[in-house]
């Protein structure tokens, strides 16, 4: 390969721009371009030219930069020019700075909060690539595994560019740029055979000798092996609330027969769901780890090598007898300055995989605000058989279908047990949900509480007194009340079913918080009915400080026995009189009876006077049994 150096001679670097007609006028001073594996391409150019360029001509179109040997196939790296600059301006020419991007690149502009719902990662990927105008032709998927379909992923204050980065390193995928007649096309792959390779093979020789590249000879120049320790194996654990039964743990050891391996690093909350899911996410980790065991540092002045790209020399490398693969390389030239590159590789045999920077991953360490939601504006709740809600996110402006803005969340709750124990209390289409996020993962979602808002008010606010009452009211105003006021404590349970059926205990008010009563009432408009199999007493006797017993009963029993004397006083006087005495027996049998409620009686009581009083008819009828 021979570049053409000096001003006079024939140039053999160009920028294309497509129809900006200056660009013909366009010399190339230097270059720097920077690939690397899961990044865009990018290029910066030092030109001159005769007259200072418009802005609008240059930046953010489509441009192509060309290196083109004199005995050989030209290098081209297309893309947008990205950023435009004026870095010196004489009376003979004006200098410009021109960095050039890869369409990939253009992922990087854009920051976003999305929700991506029952998509495999190279699904929501290509999404993203739509997005910014990225085709079918300019975009390539090599993949060999079979990836899941996520029911939600959300994609929360991260450009573009980093999300897709970051699903790469979760997947196991890589990306390179290639260069086809129709300009740089992303490729996507996750094994060895997604790399590039000569056919037919091509040895490059390995020679560290000065000025060959003069000569024409492509060449590896200089040749670097950089070794570290990487951990044994990796150890990963998660828990899935759908498959609570057990968490999922998993380990996984590549390379099981090499000793120069140390550790077993431990990672919980990978987000696997199951058993297969804990193995992957283990082996992912160890197969990052050993892709960079072994890195080569090299240069040479092949034009041809480029990101994925495998390279053979004519020199034995012991962990790497199929070859590098380059996950990085720089090109650079000049007018005054031949081509040459220098780049970072690994074994060829080994999968590359992204490294995977959880720093770098976005958390939510606080809440979100979102919307419960249903399919056309529920009166009661819309939730789904294990009682999740869907809720529409407040930072999502996407379109779905009505009870389709996400996956169902689950509700935490002061108290959830099993045997279908705890709390609920249903929410409603609209209610505004406090969404936090397990182990702060964007990905896995709850809803933790709600909020009143302007539109929706606290049912206790200062309006009215109402900062000493504690309320517990549903939408068709089911209430429990209790006030705190000092000298009107009371609680209050009602509904409005049958004419606001009622029971209301200790210090009573009416809507206008007038005094109407103290102690207790119980009221309905509908019927009514006082039930209790083992027997009732009612009384007037007091219990000051609710003390004693429930089924004290000494005043009503000395009431009674009082009654036995004067019937048995009486009885004894009609024997007396030759009379039918009374049945004192019966009575006696009663009062033991009573006493504890012994049998289900009813048993009334007064330490003064008792009444019944009927607009009708009053009946007490009383079964007789006697003595055989």
């Amino acid at each position: 390969m021979i570049l053409r150096q000096g001003v006079t001679g024939r140039q053999a670097y160009f920028l294309d721009v497509p129809g900006t007609d200056s660009a013909a006028a366009l010399s190339v001073v230097s270059f720097t371009a920077t690939e690397k594996m899961g990044a865009a391409t990018e290029v910066c150019i030092e030109l001159t030219h005769p007259q200072q360029l418009a802005r609008g001509d240059y930046l953010n179109r489509d441009a192509t930069f060309s290196i083109v040997p004199e005995d050989g196939a030209p290098k081209k790296l297309s893309g947008y020019i990205e950023r435009f600059s004026i870095v010196q301006t004489t009376k003979d020419f004006t200098r410009h700075r021109v960095v050039l991007k890869s369409h990939f690149g253009r992922l990087q502009a854009v920051t976003n909060s999305q929700p991506y719902q029952h998509l495999t990662t190279p699904q929501i990927i290509q999404t993203i690539l739509r997005r910014h105008g990225i085709r079918e032709h300019q975009m390539l998927f090599r993949l060999r595994r079979q990836y899941p379909v996520h029911l939600w992923r959300y994609q929360y204050q991260m450009t573009d560019m980093a999300y897709v980065q970051m699903l790469m390193q979760k997947s196991g995928i890589y990306c390179y740029i290639l260069e086809t007649e129709y300009g740089d096309q992303v490729v996507f792959g996750d094994d060895i055979d997604h790399y590039l390779y000569d056919d037919p093979q091509r040895i490059v020789p390995y020679r560290e000798v000065a000025g060959l590249e003069a000569g024409g000879v492509e060449a590896v120049t200089t040749l670097k092996t950089h070794m570290e320790t990487v951990p044994q194996s990796f150890t990963v654990a998660d828990y899935n609330p759908e498959q609570a039964w057990e968490r999922f743990r998993d380990e996984a050891n590549i390379a099981p027969q090499d000793e120069t391996t140390y550790g077993q690093p431990y990672i919980y909350g990978t987000h696997h769901l199951d058993q297969a899911g804990a193995k992957w996410e283990a082996q992912l980790r160890h197969e990052a780890a050993i892709a960079r065991q072994v890195m080569y540092e090299g240069e040479s002045n092949v034009l041809a090598l480029q990101c994925a790209r495998v390279l053979e020399t004519d020199i034995v490398l012991p962990d790497a007898p199929k070859g590098q693969v380059i996950v990085e390389i720089t090109h650079s030239g000049a007018r005054d300055a031949s081509y040459s590159n220098s780049f970072k590789a690994i074994p060829a045999d080994r999968r590359f995989r992204l490294q995977l920077e959880p720093e770098n991953w976005a958390r939510i360490s606080g809440t979100l605000s979102g919307r419960i939601c249903s399919p056309d504006k529920y009166t009661y709740g819309f939730l789904n058989s294990v009682g999740y809600y869907i809720v529409r996110l407040d930072a999502d402006f996407g379109t779905w279908p009505n009870g389709g803005e996400s996956v169902p969340l689950r509700l935490a709750k002061p108290f959830a047990g099993k045997l279908q124990t705890g709390m609920h209390f249903v929410a409603l289409d609209n209610d505004e949900a406090v969404i936090s996020f397990r182990d702060g993962d964007p990905d896995k979602p709850e809803i933790t509480a709600f909020h009143h808002h302007s539109q929706a008010r606290d049912l206790v606010t200062n309006d009215r007194r109402w900062l000493s009452r504690n309320v517990i009211r549903t939408q068709k105003n089911n209430k429990l009340r209790m006030e705190d006021w000092a000298g009107q404590e009371g609680i209050k349970l009602s509904t409005e079913h049958s004419g606001k059926s009622q029971l209301n205990l200790g210090y009573l008010v009416n809507s206008k918080l007038e005094y109407r009563g103290e102690g207790y009432e119980q009221r309905t408009s509908g019927w009514g009915a006082l039930r209790a199999g083992k027997g009732v007493m009612v009384t007037t006797y007091d219990r000051p400080g609710a003390t004693g017993h429930q089924l004290d009963m000494q005043e009503t029993i000395a009431q009674l026995e009082n009654a036995l004397a004067t019937a048995k006083a009486l009885a004894a006087s009609a024997s007396s009189a030759k009379a039918e005495p009374a049945d004192t027996d019966a009575q006696q049998q009663m009062k033991e009876d009573f006493d504890g409620l012994k049998k289900p009686g009813l048993l009334m009581s007064t330490p003064a006077s008792a009444g019944i009083v009927a607009g009708g008819c009053a009946l007490l009828s009383v079964a007789v049994r006697r003595a055989a």
